[in-house]
Parts: structure tokens; C-alpha cells; sequence
């Protein structure tokens, strides 16, 4: 059963309780991002990320992964564009210790100076080891392309510059302002007892009585880029795709994902079985989605030799162009959406699947479907529903396109293509 909840501070807390289980796992997000980063607090919400962990008014660093370690549990973190997200799985008997240490590193850091410092080479060797990715590379700079110098195209991590001129100051500053109970929202799925996990959290969450920290965010203009870009590697690493508003209706966004998954996001899908294994001109190939406040971006991802890259756009242009002509047939249709009605089923019995599924439902729509309901809503879209969709959502965007390669790409030609 899925429940909704709001704390006396402020906070939204969301929960689904599965008695089968002996495990739970709650997630404690923010919602803002590295979007949310006005140009002097550039890579700050990651670095915040990892400096709550190095030790808060009563544990230090050693202590807060120790005492999740102990009892087999995980405790972990992540930075996207416009949330961060604190989380722990572990045996649900210790619901109540995996409350106690996320709001305490959270709401009690320390900032250590000396750990301000380490944590610095860590996260610079993290942006290095990023830039030695090709692939990360080319992802980035089609971003920066597409939608130029808006915040959703900045790295999360920031740069090497950003990172070395943080400090303590600016970094407590920015926690007192962005760390807030209005400004966070907890979801938890598993084994617990709901009255008992509200109580905890009352009790351990600040009665900070700080407004809600409310970014201004806009919504980017794509721009038409078709790019090569020279690297000194042999493999050539593309990706295309485009952004467009967000659909508003939530049974769009379930036409959108079995959309995607038979044109590009599985074994069987148009896109591997055209191309890769057909033709053999790349290794991997995928498409993917990603939503954003008021903006959705879809886009498709290849990596292939060098000399086979325009016969991979031909291509490529070759599958577009019979989406534009609506042929989807009803049997890819009813493929995509076992498959993916299959993972669904494979992954219930994941509390951190379930936890973040809940945070997922809730920001795109609020209003949070559970399993049984999206295996319904899936197994009700039709081929008609998804022409529907390419038409409406999908027809006469521009792919912008950026392939990362050889210094003998400068001399291919431009094909250009769209939906």
C-alpha cells in the first residue's frame, strides 16, 4: 500500500509498505540539482553530496559507514540536475538506525577543513577520470550543443576550477540555504511500521523554519548543431536526439516509454537488431529518455569505427524515417510492453528499486501508480496510442547530432535527418 505523509516541518514523506520483505529502504532527496547552481556555486551540490559524509557533531566519517556497515546494510548518494538523493538499504529491524545517521550527516555536518581538502583531490581525480571518458565527453558536449549555455548542459560535477576555489564558508552557506526540511522529500518501501518511521522522523528532522528554497528554473531552447569533433582514440561516439515539452498526460509518458523501448532500448528493438546486428556497423547502440522540469529529451547513442559512420546515420535516418511513416506494428507493441511489464516484476522484490520509483511517480505527475496499476495503464497503450504520440509529441524536431572520433571526421559529410 502506497501512502503519502507530511511531517510538522514541512517534509513530504511518501512510503509503500511490503510485508514480504525483510529489508526497507528509504531515500532522503533535495530537490534541487546542479541545475539549481547559479554560476559561482558550480559543482557545490555534488561537493555537498559528498561532504556529508565525512562526519557530522557526533559521528565521524569512520563511524557513519560503520554503523551502517554492521548490520550488512548500504548507504550511498547521488547528484543529477535537479535532485540529490541520500539513501540506505538495509535489514528492516534497522529502519530506525538508517533514519538516525542520514539525518544527522545531513542536517549536522561538521565540513571539517581537513576533509574539505582531501574530498577535493577525490572529487578533481573524479572529473579527470570523467574527461578520460570518450563517451562522457561526447554526451556532455551534445548537451552543451543542444541547448547551449543553460544550466541542464553544465556538468554536474563541475570543473577542476570550480572545485578548487570552494570553500568552507561558501560551502556552509549553501547547505544552511539548499539542506532544509521544506526543501526535502523522503520515500521508503519495504518492511516498517508507518507510524513508527513518522514518529522517528519528527523527532529527527530539524524544526527549521526556513522558507522553501525555490529555483528559478527556465525552460532551454534547443538549438539545430550537427558537430564532429576530433579525439585521439579509434572509436567514434555519437549521439543524437532532441528535447521537446513535456507531456502533461501520465498515460503519455507510458506511450513514451514503450515507444523507446522498441525503437531502441532492448536486444529486440529496432535500432540493435537494424543496425547492429543486420548491418554490424556498431558494437552498441541504444536510445534513452530523460525528463526535466517541463522539457523531455530523447536520445539515441552509437558506437562505431570510424569509416563505418555514415553508413551508421544512413541508417539511423533509414529507422527514423519509418517511425515518421507511423509504421509501428501491433505485435512490437505488445513486445515492448511484456518486456517491459516483466521488469517490473523482476525488480519488485528490490526495495531501492521500489523507494526510488516512488520519488520518480511523484515528481513527473504526483501521483504515484503501484505496480499492479502501471502493468494496467502499459497493457491499455495500443499502436494507434503510440502514432498518436510520435505525432503529437515527436514529428518535425531537428536531431541534433554530435559524433566524438578521429581527426579524419572534420572531412565527412553532414547527413542530416528528422523524425
Amino acid at each position: 500500500m502506497i501512502n503519502q505523509s507530511r511531517l510538522s516541518q514541512g517534509t513530504i514523506v511518501l512510503s509503500e509498505k511490503v510485508d514480504f520483505t525483510e529489508t526497507v529502504s528509504i531515500g532522503f532527496w533535495l530537490l534541487t540539482g546542479s541545475r539549481d547552481e547559479d554560476k559561482t556555486e558550480q559543482g557545490l551540490t555534488h561537493f555537498l553530496e559528498h561532504m556529508v559524509f565525512k562526519g557530522s557533531e557526533t559521528r565521524s566519517a569512520f563511524l557513519i559507514a560503520q554503523e551502517i556497515d554492521r548490520v550488512g546494510g548500504i548507504l550511498n548518494a547521488f547528484t543529477e540536475k535537479e535532485h540529490t538523493c541520500f539513501y540506505c538499504t538495509l535489514p528492516s529491524e534497522y529502519c530506525n538506525l538508517a533514519i538516525d545517521v542520514i539525518s544527522d550527516m545531513l542536517f549536522n555536518p561538521v565540513f571539517a577543513p581537513q576533509e574539505l581538502e582531501k574530498e577535493k583531490k577525490v572529487i578533481i581525480s573524479e572529473i579527470q577520470s570523467i574527461d578520460d571518458s570518450p563517451e562522457e565527453i561526447a554526451y556532455d558536449s551534445f548537451l552543451e550543443n543542444l541547448w547551449a549555455a543553460h544550466p541542464l548542459a553544465r556538468k554536474i560535477t563541475g570543473t577542476t576550477f570550480d572545485i578548487q576555489n570552494i570553500n568552507r564558508d561558501k560551502l556552509r552557506e549553501f547547505h544552511q540555504n539548499r539542506c532544509t526540511p521544506k526543501n526535502l522529500l523522503i520515500s521508503l518501501a519495504g518492511k516498517f511500521e508507518l507510524s513508527e518511521v513518522l514518529d522517528q522522523l519528527e523527532s529527527s528532522i530539524p524544526q527549521n523554519s526556513s522558507a522553501l528554497y525555490v529555483p528559478e528554473r527556465t525552460v532551454p531552447v534547443p538549438r539545430k548543431s550537427w558537430k564532429y569533433m576530433s579525439g585521439h582514440f579509434s572509436q567514434v561516439h555519437v549521439f543524437t536526439g532532441f528535447s521537446f515539452p513535456l507531456p502533461e498526460k501520465i498515460e503519455e509518458l507510458y506511450q513514451f516509454l514503450i515507444f523507446s523501448t522498441l525503437f531502441g532500448e532492448s536486444m529486440s528493438s529496432r535500432l540493435f537488431q537494424r543496425i547492429r546486428e543486420e548491418k554490424g556497423i556498431c558494437y552498441s547502440i541504444f536510445s534513452m529518455r530523460s525528463f526535466f522540469t517541463s522539457i523531455a529529451l530523447w536520445k539515441i547513442y552509437a558506437g562505431t569505427a570510424p569509416e563505418n559512420l555514415d553508413e551508421l546515420i544512413t541508417g539511423l535516418n533509414t529507422e527514423i524515417q519509418k517511425i515518421y511513416k507511423a509504421d509501428i506494428t501491433n505485435t512490437e507493441v505488445e513486445n515492448a510492453i511484456t518486456h517491459l511489464v516483466g521488469c517490473i516484476l523482476i525488480s519488485k522484490d528490490d526495495m531501492e528499486v521500489r523507494m526510488k520509483r516512488l520519488f520518480r511517480h511523484f515528481i513527473l505527475g504526483g501521483e504515484i501508480h503501484d505496480i499492479p496499476t502501471t502493468i494496467k495503464m502499459l497493457e491499455s497503450v495500443t499502436s494507434e496510442d503510440i502514432e498518436r504520440f510520435i505525432h503529437n509529441h515527436l514529428l518535425n524536431n531537428a536531431f541534433n547530432l554530435l559524433a566524438f572520433g578521429t581527426k579524419r571526421l572534420n572531412r565527412k559529410k553532414k547527413l542530416y535527418f528528422t523524425l
